[in-house]
């Protein structure tokens, strides 16, 4: 027994029914849901590529701002060694004694030895008294000069001399202490003949 074919029902239409306010704010409620989605993700991409910006810009700037420290380091260093050596040679000096400047005292000055040929010797007549042709009788003294640069005033002389011209030769003796000289005040000779000269000479010079 052959079952009859059923045939389907026939969809039943569906009234259009007009969409109730309650419906419209549910489908705008829903619709904007994904754009606001799309929205913020756009936004986190430009506020990333904004940073990453950034950090580029910062690592130029550490890179130069390295890039310039070797000069300023190098600076420092020059500025450190030459405060270095200047520290070191500043003890130096200070540790250096401070000498008091050398008084160069006068020189000593230099006084002869006196020899025969320092002297010279001239006989002065005070007196003198003549027989005739038979020779005169003469009253003298010796007067010293000193032709030398100088003699030592701590020191003395004895100065040996001879009268000549009398009828007997005469040797006498005085004392020179530096520019003075010590001489008898008169001595006496006498002469073969009226024009006979006396004349004097040092014969020796010792230091006493």
């Amino acid at each position: 027994m052959t079952e009859p074919h059923h045939q389907p029902d026939p969809p039943a239409e569906v009234s259009a029914q007009p969409e109730t306010p309650a419906q419209r704010e549910t489908v705008g409620a829903t619709d904007p849901q994904p754009i606001v989605g799309k929205m913020s993700q756009g936004r986190w991409i430009i506020v990333g590529a904004a940073v990453l910006v950034l950090l580029v810009c910062f690592g130029v700037l550490m890179a130069m701002t390295n890039g310039d420290e070797p000069s300023d380091q190098g600076k420092a260093d020059h500025t450190a060694a030459s405060q270095s050596r200047a520290g070191a040679s500043a003890p130096t000096s200070a540790a250096a004694p401070t000498t008091a400047p050398a008084t160069t005292a006068p020189p000593a000055p230099a006084y002869d030895e006196p020899t025969k040929s320092d002297f010279k010797l001239n006989v002065k007549t005070l007196r003198k008294q003549c027989f005739g042709s038979a020779g005169c009788n003469i009253t003298y003294r010796i007067d010293v000069t000193y032709t030398g640069d100088g003699l030592d005033p701590s020191e003395t002389y004895e100065v040996t001399y001879e009268v000549k011209g009398a009828e007997d030769p005469i040797i006498n003796t005085f004392e020179v202490t530096g520019d003075s000289a010590s001489v008898q005040q008169e001595e006496t000779a006498s002469t073969k003949r009226s024009g006979d000269k006396l004349t004097a000479v040092v014969t020796d010079v010792s230091e006493l």
